[in-house]
């Protein structure tokens, strides 16, 4: 069973894997076929995924290929559109999809902390789990998914500076009041661990993501997400040092103001808004937020991901360990008092949050 991290972000959507890291836009389109209209003209290149009878494009080119499918509205990791997306960047990840997969998603903060959130994470979890038939750039293929466990995305920031490849926590980490600050495309999330345990009070999250930067340097807060997007990577949109500055303040005052009862040891800074920070000279002025040790990952982008995968190698190895103990009790092969073996140390690191 291969264990995989699945980061769905705003902007970019990241797989983890045994081979790497898979990065693409989240850009997903139901694809319109437009025939001899379309004669002498190149059309934008795209991963065509089909599935369920309808055909989506995903990735850079997709809005270009169809009618978009774009919200930032909590339901839509239910939508078949997302689906798609979802089971399209999975699949572009792996070599074959000959083995079966174990999941680990990461959901933003705010969406899990109440009863939709529950309800989203237990739909998506039934939505992904099964065998699924479908069409990648032409080629069919079956994505058997046996496992799917929904953490809070910074979950897998933590993970992957605390848990080794093998899922099991590093020596010492447990100790440690860890904060993580997660700035993506739509939110940012934070979130506290100590003792492999989740401090409350520290769990936070708002819709302060680069989106909000983008919208205020283009002073259009109606333009579509992708198009913002576009225009910033094609350099057709620019932000100067006074945007970034503006934003950078938004994100640490938000910080300060849901962190001013905790002072974490060391602060761990990740997601894409935190590279752009860095690229823009930014960075400094959300440092300054925090009283302890900052910590930039080598990747900010796609170390929620590989985290994500090492949660799930270290749940896999604890569902392999209870069907060991089903068979064992099956087989009459039990304690003599009958109880069940528990999980080795550090098997699941972290907080199982929601």
């Amino acid at each position: 069973m291969d264990p995989i991290g699945l980061d769905p972000g705003y902007g970019l959507i990241k797989v983890a894997t045994a081979g790497g890291d898979f990065v693409m836009p989240s850009h997903v389109a139901a694809v319109r076929r437009v025939g001899l209209a379309a004669s002498g003209l190149r059309l934008a290149r795209a991963t065509i995924v089909r599935m369920g009878g309808k055909e989506y494009a995903i990735g850079e080119g997709a809005p270009m290929r169809g009618a978009v499918y774009e919200s930032i509205e909590d339901a839509r990791f239910l939508q078949e559109p997302s689906l798609a997306l979802f089971l399209g960047a999975v699949a572009r990840a792996l070599p074959s999809a000959a083995e079966p997969v174990a999941l680990v998603v990461g959901l933003p903060v705010a969406l899990l902390q109440g009863q939709q959130g529950r309800e989203i994470a237990g739909g998506l979890r039934r939505l992904l789990t099964g065998t699924h038939s479908l069409e990648v750039d032409g080629k069919a293929l079956s994505l058997s998914v046996r496992h799917v466990w929904v953490r809070a995305q910074p979950l897998g920031v933590w993970a992957d500076w605390a848990l080794d490849d093998e899922g099991q926590a590093l020596p010492g980490v447990r100790r440690a009041l860890v904060g993580i600050v997660d700035v993506g495309w739509g939110t940012v999330d934070l979130i506290g661990i100590q003792g492999g345990q989740v401090n409350a009070d520290m769990v936070a999250g708002a819709d302060l993501g680069v989106r909000v930067l983008l919208e205020d340097a283009s002073g259009d807060d109606t333009m579509p997400l992708h198009e913002l997007a576009r225009r910033f990577a094609g350099g057709t949109l620019t932000v100067d040092e006074r945007h970034v500055s503006r934003w950078a303040t938004e994100i640490a005052a938000f910080v300060r103001r849901r962190w001013r009862r905790s002072r974490p040891q060391l602060v761990i800074l990740a997601g894409g808004g935190i590279a752009l920070l860095k690229e823009y000279g930014a960075l400094d002025v959300l440092k300054a937020a925090f009283a302890g040790e900052t910590l930039l990952p080598h990747d900010p982008v796609t170390t929620g991901a590989r985290g994500l995968r090492k949660l799930a190698r270290g749940l896999v190895a604890r569902e392999r360990m209870r069907e060991a103990l089903a068979q064992a009790v099956g087989q009459g092969e039990v304690d003599g008092d009958g109880s069940e073996a528990a999980a080795p140390e550090g098997a699941a690191a972290g907080p199982t949050y929601p």
